[in-house]
């Protein structure tokens, strides 16, 4: 991919609206993922446009809006944008993006995505072939299967880009027997922080994220070929990973109380996701960092702000109106961290 057409550009702020940071955040952010840029201004995309869906109103108004930013470095205030969010969610019943209210920059992605993939998606054909040998050819199967049956009514190459696989297994306690797997596609690997400040990296969230969870006593799982209660153990492991691997902490308690203000170490380069993968070819995602949405203040409000690298490998801090250089790698690792955005490396040659 030929990233010159991107130098010397993209440094465009975006007006707050009223309360709209967490929405020029992950725009700015989006607006740099050159892989999606590619896919929307290809001849094919333009073409197979859905207009008749409501979600195309707010792709074309993306499509507008991104070539302003790629056009002219100074400010932009994305009101038709942002009126488009709102117009959509009112028809969806997405009550959260309907107003001006603070909202959580996971959930606007996930819903900006979905209306991306909604407006170019269409079905297609998908043929499983090969001889099962051994339990990975097995569960190749039953993730190919999952996907089948999405993809031949609902595919769109934003799948592909963005989605992973991970499988819940059900196992014995001593990891022998296998009483029940299901595949499942995520879009953002949200991530719990470890409470031992020794294990704070992202390293020590993707372990806590995947160790088993023990289901005994009361909690026992109801085996029905029995009747019988066992004692197992619930344990997530990812089958693959997507290109644009999209990393969220939990930096919220479930009871919406508190905020986890600790900083987490993450890689800027080389994020090894091998050890975590059981599917085919481990060892190809290894991922470098591109995207950094921050988050300061509490659980009752705060404001958004993004870095993000560009074409010509400089980190630019994004707040709103404002755009500056960063200059010390070691100022983007602080406790506002909340979202991460990896490339799978080398996946832009």
């Amino acid at each position: 991919m030929d990233l010159r057409k991107y130098h010397g550009k993209g440094y465009t702020g975006l007006v707050n609206l009223g309360n709209t940071c967490f929405l020029n955040s992950c725009m700015q952010v989006l607006n740099h993922t050159y892989e999606l840029n590619e896919l929307l201004d290809s001849k094919y995309c333009k073409r197979n446009i859905r207009q008749n869906l409501i979600d195309s109103v707010l792709l074309n108004e993306w499509n507008e809006l991104r070539n302003i930013m790629w056009t002219n470095n100074g400010i932009i205030s994305p009101n038709k944008f942002v009126y488009n969010v709102q117009e959509l969610a009112k028809k969806k019943d997405r009550e959260l993006f309907t107003g001006w209210a603070q909202n959580d920059i996971s959930e606007f992605l996930l819903f900006l995505i979905e209306s991306m993939h909604n407006s170019i998606s269409r079905g297609i054909i998908l043929k499983i072939r090969g001889t099962r040998k051994n339990k990975t050819d097995d569960l190749a199967i039953q993730c190919y299967t999952m996907l089948k049956d999405i993809y031949e009514k609902d595919y769109s190459e934003i799948m592909d880009m963005f989605y992973g696989i991970y499988v819940s297994q059900l196992l014995s306690l001593d990891g022998k027997k296998t009483h029940a797997l299901k595949p499942e596609h995520f879009f953002i690997l949200d991530l719990p922080i470890p409470e031992n400040r020794g294990e704070r990296t992202l390293y020590g969230c993707l372990d806590a994220f995947v160790i088993p969870e023990i289901l005994e006593g009361e909690n026992a799982w109801m085996n029905e070929k029995t009747g019988l209660k066992e004692d197992i153990q619930k344990k997530i492991v990812f089958w693959n990973l997507p290109n644009i691997l999209i990393i969220t902490f939990k930096r919220f308690s479930a009871d919406g109380k508190r905020k986890i203000q600790s900083c987490i170490d993450f890689p800027l380069e080389n994020l090894d996701m091998s050890r975590y993968i059981t599917g085919y070819n481990s060892k190809k995602y290894v991922y470098d960092l591109f995207g950094i949405c921050n988050h300061t203040g509490g659980v009752l409000g705060g404001h958004y702000t993004s870095f993000v690298k560009n074409s010509q490998n400089e980190w630019i801090h994004y707040n709103d109106t404002n755009v500056e250089i960063i200059k010390d790698m070691q100022s983007l690792i602080t406790p506002m961290a909340y979202c991460l955005f990896y490339r799978k490396k080398n996946s832009l040659v």
